[in-house]
């Protein structure tokens, strides 16, 4: 995963962060994936705690996207929130993420507001976009 999210990603996580979000002792993360050929080529981590669920991160190989699998794998997260009896889905997202930002807003999420400063970026920070939807 932490390749996909290197190709991918403007900000990666660490190695160290997706082996704390799939530690067996982390009982409210989650993570599904998708396979092309049997090689890796997206993913999503998750976490659920009582009725609220958050989308932490989700990233498709760039040679990948804009083939249906982030939306495939979001699909499956909500399912699986869902039948953890979780009512709403948290994520964030940069501001400048346009592709993103659409996406989400294609599956239902709503804008919630803006958390100044999020996002460490090239030109210093940036905001970062809040947004929920019900399931």
């Amino acid at each position: 995963m932490n390749r996909i999210d290197m190709l991918a990603s403007p900000s990666p996580w660490t190695e160290e962060q997706f082996l704390s979000s799939c530690d067996a002792a982390n009982t409210t993360g989650q993570s599904l994936v998708s396979e092309c050929d049997g090689h890796l080529v997206g993913f999503v981590v998750y976490n659920s705690v009582l009725d609220e669920g958050s989308i932490h991160n989700i990233a498709v190989l760039p040679e990948h996207q804009r083939q249906g699998l982030a939306v495939d794998l979001l699909t499956a997260t909500f399912l699986a929130m869902k039948e953890a009896g979780v009512c709403r889905c948290l994520l964030d997202v940069r501001e400048s993420n346009a592709a993103a930002i659409g996406l989400y807003s294609k599956l239902g999420f709503n804008s919630d507001g803006l958390r100044r400063n999020y996002y460490r970026s090239a030109e210093g920070r940036e905001d970062a976009v809040l947004m929920s939807k019900l399931l």
